[in-house]
């Protein structure tokens, strides 16, 4: 999995790095088929292949007063889907905490989805056979 952090007004240092990469691609752990696809091609072609783009946003929003002044946006490209999710809080942590719960939600969707195609295509072929 690739991902691309972006900063405005705010200074992202290796600590906050590091956090919004450990906490947003956690999210990523519901689509376990995906990765470990990814892993394989990886070892097969010898280079890096990314199925699943993570594109981060940390901001610092001027001119909004006191209370709720950090947004974070992130976009999660998977294939044949794009999830998104953004979250305005009063802290960086807590802003990218909840983009999280907002991506896990989004993926588990996806998740299930892909699944419930695959059971609906399946009960098709069966009642062609039978």
């Amino acid at each position: 999995m690739k991902v691309l952090i972006r900063a405005k007004n705010v200074e992202v240092n290796d600590h906050l790095r590091e956090y919004a990469e450990k906490k947003l691609s956690a999210a990523c752990r519901f689509v376990p088929a995906l990765l470990e696809k990814e892993l394989q091609d990886q070892e097969r072609v010898g280079e890096e292949v990314s199925r699943i783009v993570l594109e981060v946003e940390i901001e610092k929003v001027t001119g909004e007063g006191k209370g709720r002044i950090f947004r974070t946006e992130a976009q999660m490209i998977l294939p044949g889907k794009t999830l998104k999710a953004e979250d305005v809080a009063e802290t960086i942590k807590a802003s990218i905490d909840e983009v999280r719960y907002e991506l896990e939600r989004q993926v588990k969707e996806y998740k299930n989805k892909a699944a419930t195609m695959r059971r609906k295509g399946a009960q098709g072929a069966k009642k062609m056979r039978g």
